[in-house]
């Protein structure tokens, strides 16, 4: 059995793995990329997570004609009858798309790939099994970077069957028996995955219920934007059950999902999707046996430089924790890798950055949201534009939406937007520019903006907030 040799080996073909890879080549290091998926570059973001998950809700959009409905009525809606094939079809071409993407970047930069589980045989030295166990390679390399992301938590008292109860990587996993769309569905678990699947279903008119332990959902985002969120849901037919703990999750003689709750209430659906957290892929790796630590949840305990308790071995993406975004992932895999090859890394990555949920609509935030600034008794005060007073809004056909901005009546500078609508995860980066700039408000007063466009909710924003402070004095 042949052993190859290497600077640096990537465990793992996802955002952080992708750009970790890149980065080392570009340096002029020799690299592979190792990953359990055969065949198959992307890791989950590509094929299971991010990626289909956000071309479905394109998808659905389009099919419905979710937008017009708000131009033409209801009765103009594009189709009624839609079926999984219409929905997969879609996204099964955009992931082949992407494939290749990836793989022609890795051929330009001379990176080797090897299909395979990987597993530590000591710090310099991993096997390579195939999908039965059987070892068919082993690579030695002077650096290791893991960014091997997570998979679905799935507790053990549920019987997971992918027909009726699935995990959150719901009809794309690989597991998957769902034959046909469900005309109805409980969602357990009101996070990102879960809400975003919710809106998508109920889009499609499926009956959708939403069940979570928690009795709020998103804490960490601007509480009028949940409100509005949550309203925006109730009105796609959407239902809510929080505040409830499930006692169990079955199968019936009828081939329906039910849920019971702790405190015994009992939905019963054509689907459960069970949406509870995602837990760190690292199982295979044998990392423990040669001294990596991990937290509490799995995670992989880093310093400042993304390196691990074991001098040679990094770790980047959502093997390490929060925030656990593609976006994230992708700059801590170019700066892993800078710091395993000694390179400078730069400063570290800034907190005060955008994330975005694709709800239907979509919402997407930066900075300090109200929860957070009451707690930490910051003076704040807010501007806040409606969707239904931006014309692009009426001209594109959907004006439920808002553009909120946190700002400090002293020095006006911005402290965070929040914003949910039509293209909320686009124009948040606006907000970024300034707030990055240390701009104040008054930067959407003293620019022009073109007209008309989403940006102009900047300004009505600011202007809006700003009669408040002159009517305060």
């Amino acid at each position: 059995m042949s052993k190859k040799k290497y600077e640096v080996a990537i465990i793992g073909s996802g955002p952080s793995g992708q750009r970790a890879a890149i980065q080392a080549s570009k340096a002029g290091k020799k690299v592979v990329v190792i990953d359990n998926r055969i065949s198959k570059l992307g890791g989950v973001s590509l094929h299971t997570g991010t990626i289909p998950s956000k071309t479905l809700r394109e998808a659905v959009l389009y099919i419905k004609g979710l937008k017009r409905k708000y131009v033409y009525g209801s009765s103009r809606l594009a189709r009624t009858e839609i079926g999984l094939e219409d929905l997969t079809g879609k996204v099964d071409s955009i992931l082949e798309y992407e494939v290749k993407v990836i793989e022609r970047q890795f051929r330009r930069n001379g990176i080797d790939v090897i299909y395979g589980e990987a597993s530590f045989k000591d710090k310099f030295n991993i096997s390579i099994s195939d999908s039965k166990g059987n070892i068919f390679e082993h690579v030695e390399s002077e650096k290791f970077i893991i960014a091997t992301g997570t998979h679905p938590r799935r507790p053990d008292d549920i019987n997971f069957d992918y027909k009726v109860i699935f995990d959150s990587d719901f009809i794309f996993s690989n597991k998957s028996n769902i034959v046909k769309l469900p005309s109805s569905l409980i969602v357990y678990g009101a996070g990102v995955i879960g809400t975003e699947y919710a809106g998508m279903f109920a889009a499609l008119g499926c009956d959708v219920i939403v069940v979570d332990s928690h009795k709020d959902m998103f804490p960490f985002i601007d509480r009028d934007i949940v409100a509005l969120l949550k309203k925006f849901y109730i009105d796609l037919g959407v239902k809510f059950s929080l505040g409830e703990g499930y006692k169990e999750l079955i199968v019936t003689e009828s081939d329906k999902g039910k849920l019971i709750t702790k405190s015994g209430k009992a939905f019963e659906a054509d689907v459960i999707l069970f949406s509870k957290g995602r837990t760190p892929a690292i199982e295979k790796l044998n990392i423990k046996n040669i001294g990596v630590d991990t937290g509490n949840r799995g995670t992989i305990k880093i310093n400042d430089n993304f390196q691990t308790s074991v001098e040679n071995i990094y770790a980047c993406g959502d093997v390490m924790g929060f925030p656990a975004l593609a976006s994230t992932s992708s700059e801590q895999g170019r700066r892993a890798a800078r710091s395993a090859i000694g390179l400078e890394t730069g400063l570290g990555i800034d907190d005060n950055f955008p994330f975005a949920i694709y709800s239907i609509p979509e919402l997407s935030s930066i900075g300090k949201n109200v929860q957070e600034l009451e707690r930490e008794n910051v003076p704040f005060e807010t501007g806040i534009a409606y969707y239904n007073e931006i014309a692009k809004a009426a001209i594109s056909g959907d004006d439920r939406g808002a553009l909120k901005i946190l700002f400090d009546p002293s020095t006006r500078k911005i402290l965070g937007i929040h914003i949910i609508g039509e293209q909320a995860a686009e124009i948040i980066h606006i907000g970024q520019v300034v707030m990055k700039t240390e701009e104040t408000i008054d930067f959407f007063i003293k620019n022009i903006f073109n007209y008309p466009t989403w940006a102009e909710a900047y300004r009505v924003a600011a202007f809006n907030g700003l009669n408040k402070l002159r009517l305060k004095r």
